[in-house]
């Protein structure tokens, strides 16, 4: 009978280490499921729509909510809304790594959609990946979203905004390339920048793309690293080296005393710079503190070109759709005339501004004309229809709402990023887009005999991508 006992005992002991290894061949735990309801998906972000920043931070928001809007409006996933949960952190970044903290773990927000501002960026980014929570976009261009093979938490970060150093990469070619395929022919490139990150970071891009071209335009470029706001004796430098082109990295106010140093020294040739120079308000001489004195001398005689990501012109196309509510107030304004339309610009643009406008118009909005061509409102709205675009992928391929699926789906496929190219975060890269469109400033008017000045742009040449350019220099 011991013996009996003892060989019970054994199968009773096998049997139990059978389904102890039956159970390690399971799947793993399903995924907890946070910030999603029967109706409801919950994502958030912090922004300053207070303070300093106030005039980005909220248009930006209100794009992301139109986007939100015109997503639910089409039914959703499968039913459910997304909805923003949005704190103003008021560009302050202990207060946003905090108010993110509070999203993540208090608020179990699905995502984060919007992160904001450089300095907020770098501090929320540490906590967004220990959480593994999902990011869409970011209004900045730290070098720390920059990677090219990302693993683990990382692959849950979506930057989407050109990064600095990818763009510095794009600047170095683009001041290469030959005119007529929108580039500056420049036959000896200077380059300017000064001590602030984002211009260190767009260096760093402009000298690794640098190390991979051939010999004549690599051995002709004419590095200036200004280490105070009086950009002279780097301009003196490039002058004196016979640089016919200028690439100017530094941004802001840092960007207009650069220019003026230039027209100081009666050195005017073809100056390209970043994106973060784009908006044509930077050139504004209002009151006479941008450019004052130089501004007429700046604007005159030296080719001014920046480069941009999106590309909403077109010499083709007019929208003319008779049930325009913001249509009809461009005709109000004079700007349109009645049963011909608005040209100038792409229909896509259009289908971006109608989804502001009509958001904003419900919401009572008395602004909702402004928002329509907001800038930081448009940046916004293609932050919250790339991630509504992810759920509609998730959708199509039948698979589970988690936040690894969601991952794996924004990995599958190239998305088009509303009004600029498509973009691809296959094989864990993470680069941001990678094409540009070139534009020009001009003298737009001038009142009181000259006193006060208005810059605007001119879209020169469509999107061209960082690919096309190394075709086209290295042959």
């Amino acid at each position: 009978m011991k013996k009996f006992y003892r060989f019970s005992a054994l199968i009773l002991a096998l049997v139990m280490l059978a389904a102890v290894l039956a159970g390690c061949g399971e799947k793993a735990p399903k995924e907890e499921l946070k910030g999603v309801t029967e109706d409801t998906i919950l994502v958030g972000n912090t922004a300053g729509t207070t303070g300093a920043l106030a005039t980005i931070g909220g248009p930006f928001n209100v794009g992301i909510e139109a986007a939100f809007a015109a997503y639910n409006a089409q039914g959703g996933f499968n039913g459910k809304s997304v909805k923003l949960q949005h704190y103003d952190d008021g560009g302050v970044a202990a207060q946003s790594v905090t108010l993110t903290e509070q999203l993540i773990h208090e608020d179990e927000v699905f995502a984060i959609v919007g992160n904001f501002a450089s300095n907020c960026v770098a501090a929320n980014l540490p906590v967004i990946k220990e959480a593994n929570v999902p990011m869409v976009y970011a209004a900045a261009g730290n070098n720390e979203l920059l990677n090219e093979a990302a693993e683990g938490a990382d692959r849950g970060i979506f930057p989407v905004q050109p990064l600095n150093f990818t763009e510095g990469r794009m600047m170095i070619l683009r001041a290469f390339a030959p005119a007529d395929e929108g580039g500056l022919a420049g036959v000896k490139v200077g380059v300017l920048s000064n001590t602030v990150e984002a211009s260190q970071t767009m260096l760093k891009g402009i000298q690794a793309e640098a190390a991979e071209l051939p010999a004549a335009q690599k051995d002709n470029i004419v590095y200036q690293n200004a280490t105070s706001s009086d950009f002279s004796a780097a301009i003196s430098a490039m002058k004196n080296a016979g640089c016919n082109v200028v690439v100017v990295t530094v941004i802001g106010s840092d960007f207009t005393s650069a220019l003026t140093a230039m027209a100081n020294a009666n050195y005017y040739v073809p100056v390209l710079t970043s994106y973060n120079n784009a908006n044509a308000g930077v050139l504004n001489d209002a009151a006479t503190t941008m450019l004052a004195d130089q501004y007429v001398d700046v604007m005159t005689n030296i080719p001014i070109f920046a480069q941009a990501w999106l590309d909403i012109t077109s010499t083709e196309y007019f929208y003319n759709n008779a049930d325009s509510a913001l249509l009809k107030t461009y005709e109000t304004l004079g700007l349109a005339q009645a049963g011909v339309g608005m040209g100038g610009f792409k229909e896509e643009y259009w289908a971006v501004a109608e989804s502001i406008f009509n958001y904003c118009t419900a919401q009572g909005m008395s602004n909702a004309f402004a928002m329509s061509y907001d800038s930081y409102a448009l940046a916004g709205y293609i932050a919250g229809d790339l991630f509504c675009q992810g759920l509609k992928e998730l959708q199509a391929q039948g698979k589970e709402l988690t936040r690894a699926n969601y991952v794996d789906v924004m990995e599958s496929k190239e998305y088009q990023v509303a009004m600029a190219d498509k973009i691809s975060f296959a094989g864990g890269m993470r680069s941001g887009v990678q094409s540009f469109a070139l534009t020009m400033f001009y003298d737009a008017f001038t009142v009181n005999g000259g006193a006060y000045h208005s810059a605007a742009s001119v879209t020169v040449h469509g999107l061209t991508s960082i690919e096309d350019y190394r075709a086209l220099i290295k042959g």
